[in-house]
């Protein structure tokens, strides 16, 4: 068994190994350590992105969560819902606020009283006088009133028949008075 005796190994790195493209065993230890702190960088980088991922995935997760409770506020309480973009805004910024509390602030700081909207000359444009029912209910009365001592007529689309007689004179002195009438009335 003499022809099977292998040869001895020798425990320090010597001339006899093979380090590959490089010359010695210190150059591969010096890219062995250079990779291993790169690697070790890559690491630290992608466990940072992950916690960013997840971060934004919360971030994103509450947002949605409070769209919705707002949102079904809104669908079941309908005076919510010109406030709902506001309370949802409040809620994400700041997680220790109150959902009721909350509500109630903002309907308290942006209600507005009949008084306050009567003075608001946007909301009268807006919503007041861009409709077409409000103002020709307006023209009506108006000439209603100055129409009040002249014949009343019916109108049916461009013609109109008096429904009294007309006020004709018959006298000068009738005339006269007449003429008072509707100079008074402008």
């Amino acid at each position: 068994m003499e022809d099977l005796e292998q040869p001895k190994q020798e425990n320090s790195l010597g001339s006899n190994d093979n380090f590959g493209k490089f010359k010695d065993a210190e150059s591969l230890l010096k890219a062995y350590n250079n990779l291993e702190a790169e690697f070790t960088k890559k690491s630290q980088k992608l466990a940072s992105l992950e916690n960013e991922n997840i971060k934004r995935e919360n971030e994103t997760n509450k947002r949605l969560e409070i769209e919705k409770k707002v949102d079904e506020f809104a669908t079941k309480f309908d005076i919510i819902k010109p406030f709902s973009s506001a309370l949802k805004e409040s809620l994400i910024h700041d997680d220790n606020l109150n959902f009721e509390d909350e509500v109630m602030k903002i309907i308290t700081n942006n209600y507005k009283r009949a008084e306050e909207y009567a003075a608001d000359g946007e909301f009268l444009n807006n919503y007041v006088y861009s409709n077409n029912e409000i103002k020709d209910k307006i023209i009506k009365e108006y000439l209603s009133k100055i129409t009040q001592n002249s014949p009343i007529r019916i109108e049916t689309g461009s013609n109109s028949i008096p429904l009294s007689p007309p006020n004709v004179p018959t006298t000068i002195q009738e005339a006269g008075r007449l003429a008072k009438s509707i100079i008074k009335q402008k």
